[in-house]
């Protein structure tokens, strides 16, 4: 008889054991399914602010891009006189000079020194020669070019 109540309270201790452990295992499966939960909300959130931010910065280019290409060009001018300069279209006078002065550097980094009236007719469909003589005193006061002691020719620094 001792070896049947061992026996069963050795099966009592099995199913407490048993529930014990259904019990803790449910409890994990539960806490791993708020930490998913908890974790997608995270990610969910992060996800609108960095969009957020994103539209906030592109919005700033657009402005920022809206004003350079409807910035109003400024100059000297009387009542009737009319402008030294006329922007192309969506891009203004003095992004034209920039534009100009970015391909004149590009060809004297391909081609080296060259003559003053070489680079006007190479840049002839890209401007007018003022346009020209912008870009290259852009480029010379951002110390990017030199000229030769005659004005001649212009080389990069």
């Amino acid at each position: 008889m001792a070896a049947k109540k061992d026996k069963s309270a050795l099966n009592e201790a099995g199913r407490k054991v048993g529930k014990a452990l259904a019990r803790s295992s449910h409890t994990v499966e539960e806490t791993g399914q708020k930490m998913k939960k908890a974790g997608e909300k995270l990610v969910k959130d992060a996800a609108k602010k960095a969009e957020k931010t994103v539209e906030s910065a592109i919005s700033k280019v657009k402005k920022e891009m809206s004003e350079l290409t409807h910035k109003k060009t400024t100059c000297c001018t009387t009542a009737g006189q009319t402008l030294l300069f006329k922007p192309g279209k969506g891009v203004t006078v003095e992004g034209q000079i920039g534009f100009l002065a970015g391909d004149i550097f590009e060809y004297l980094t391909k081609n080296g020194t060259t003559a003053v009236n070489k680079i006007a007719s190479v840049m002839k469909d890209r401007g007018n020669p003022a346009l020209l003589g912008a870009a290259l005193g852009w480029l010379a006061r951002e110390a990017k070019v030199a000229f030769s002691k005659d004005g001649a020719k212009v080389s990069i620094l």
